[in-house]
This record gives C-alpha cells, structure tokens and sequence, in this order.
C-alpha cells in the first residue's frame, strides 16, 4: 500500500511537471544581444568581494560585511552568485549593514518561495514572491543606480555559459542568480534562459579577476556538508545541491588572495533555525581573516606610491577607468563551458 501511495504521488508529479496549467515555453537564441553595458568602475580597484551561494547561510555575508566595514575594509566591486547575489544587491544598494541584519535575520526561506504545483514545469517556484522581496528592498532599479558596483552571476541553460551580469534592470539579474533549479523556474533574460550561477560557479571568483584588482577577497560558504540524509522530495533536491557546491567550491577558491570561511556545521541551505548563529559565525570568520586583508592592502598601497606622477598624469584617461564603450559590456565577462 505504502509504494502504491508513493508511485501514485510520482506518477501525478510527473503529469503535473510534464504538462501543468502553465503553457509558458522558453524560446533560447543561438545567438542572443549583447549584454547591457556595466557601469563604470574606476581604477586603481583595490578590493573585489566575491560572496558566494549557499541558501540561508547567505546570512553570514551579512556579519562578514559587517565586520569589514568597522574596519574600514574598502569594498570597490561586489561579486555574487545565488545568496550571495541577493545580500550583495542590497549592501550595493547603499544599505547599512545594521538594515541588513533587520532583513535577513528575520527572513524564512517560504517568505521567497511561492510553491504551485500546479504550475511547476519547470520549477516548483514561480519566483514571484523573491521578486516582491527585492522590489520592497532595493531603492535601485539599474545597476547603474547602486552606490558599489555590482555583478550578479548566472547560468545559461542553453549554451551552459557562466553570465555575469553588471548593467541594465537588477531585480531580474538577481532573480536568475539566485534560481536553483527544481526550486525555481528558469529566468528568460537579454535573450537567454538563465538559472542559479552556483550551477557552474558557487563562488564566482573567476569572475573578480577580469577586474585586474589589488587583491580578492571571497566568501564561501560551501565548506562542510551537513552529516544527514533528507527525508523528502525537496530535500534530496537540496542535498544534492549542496554536494555539488561541495565538490565546485574548493576549485572556484582557489585564486582568491583571502578566502573567508565561516564555520557553519549542519546548517543547510534551507535551515531556518539558525540565522543568528550564521549571522555569527560570518562576523567570526571575518574577524581572523580582516589583519591579513588589511597587510595586502597596505602593501599594495605602497607599490602605488611608487608610481610616478608624470605616469600617473598620462594614464589618468582610458586607463584609469572603465568607459562606457567597446569594453565594458558584460559579454567580456561571459566565460563558456570547456569542451
């Protein structure tokens, strides 16, 4: 009887999966527009902060951010994929790290989810009520609004491209971010279909270095898996998801000059029970890690004094900033699947 339940339960699932009330369809180009322009970023960049995925151990960006800045750690470029994207729109954004903790350490995962199963062809979330989140929370509509500038990364389900995405309309960037598949419907946008950046990269470092900055600082949250096996549907979907940021992260690190660990045990990515504890162990792991950031800066502080003023004067044109024109479009940033 018991099996009868469970393969009529699959059976249903998959006939609402495969047909639905949604005939929503995903048109991909072979070869789509350009991506919007970024905004400009003035050099020299000292710091790139990268915050990578995780779920609701995003929470511990905001204790790491708020940690660097009462140490007055320069932050000239944020990088983020999925979680990571969400808090770094809203610390772009202008928001004080004191608002962010208002905001996330009350947050429950179901407040961004929108569950229908009756509408889940491709994914058991419409992303509706994540939209309305970042509607309520962001004063920016553009990047080219926010105070710090900001990438956010995706996946392309098409052509399996890694999409940094820093200009034009952010809710929809983040919302592509930020969509884990099986969780959230695929996000149609500048012409692709887009879904989690942490498919290919939980910790979009590979991304910070195209930006030529004194040193890179990532935060990663991927570093221990929960001892425990799911006990439903959505949870193998999460365990799963969790393995795979597993085995990416360690690679994705490793060109990163500081690497900030908070230690966050069993935490899973839908783990609402622990948020000050997340909250916590990121202010913890930013502590120890805030001398060794503050020693890189000021040795490449020096390294710049050394550079002339005549030097200084003839490269204060093109060189010295990103214009708006042939190189700053994000498609210089899209990087493909090795074949």
């Amino acid at each position: 009887m018991k099996y009868r339940i469970i393969l009529r339960f699959l059976a249903a699932l998959t006939l609402v999966t495969s047909v639905g009330c949604s005939t929503y369809h995903y048109y991909p180009s072979d070869s789509p527009p350009p991506l919007p322009h970024c905004v400009e970023i003035k050099k020299p960049i000292r710091l790139v902060l990268v915050l990578g995925g995780g779920g609701a151990r995003g929470i511990a960006h905001v204790g790491v951010l708020e940690e660097l800045e009462k140490a007055n750690i320069p932050i000239d470029v944020v990088v983020g994929s999925s979680a990571g994207s969400i808090v770094g729109a809203l610390y772009a954004d202008g928001e004080s790290t004191e608002h962010l903790k208002e905001v996330f350490l009350s947050l429950k995962s179901n407040y961004l989810m929108d569950l229908n199963l009756f509408a889940c062809r491709y994914g058991l979330c419409q992303g509706r009520t994540l939209r309305r989140f970042l509607e309520n929370n962001l004063d920016a509509t553009t990047f080219e609004e926010l105070k710090i500038p900001f990438y956010a990364v995706s996946t392309d389900l098409y052509s399996g491209e890694l999409v940094p995405i820093g200009g034009g309309p952010i809710v929809a960037a983040i919302e592509a971010s930020a969509a884990i598949p099986f969780i959230f419907t695929p996000v149609s946008l500048h012409g692709r279909v887009l879904v989690d950046g942490g498919v290919i990269d939980p910790c979009p470092v590979r991304v910070a270095k195209h930006f030529g900055a004194d040193i890179i600082v990532a935060v990663e949250l991927c570093n221990l898996l929960p001892p425990r096996l799911p006990s439903n549907l959505f949870g193998v979907a999460c365990r799963s998801l969790e393995i795979t940021f597993l085995w990416q992260s360690e690679d994705c690190i490793s060109t990163a000059d500081v690497v900030i660990s908070p230690e966050l045990g069993e935490v899973g990515c839908f783990d609402d029970k622990y948020h000050e504890a997340i909250y916590q162990a990121g202010r913890e792991a930013a502590i120890k890690m805030i001398p060794k950031i503050q020693d890189l800066l000021a040795k490449k502080a020096k390294e710049h004094e050394k550079v002339s003023y005549e030097k200084t004067r003839l490269t204060n044109g093109e060189e010295n900033s990103t214009k708006n024109g042939e190189d700053d479009s994000s498609d210089n940033l899209i990087q493909k699947p090795e074949h």
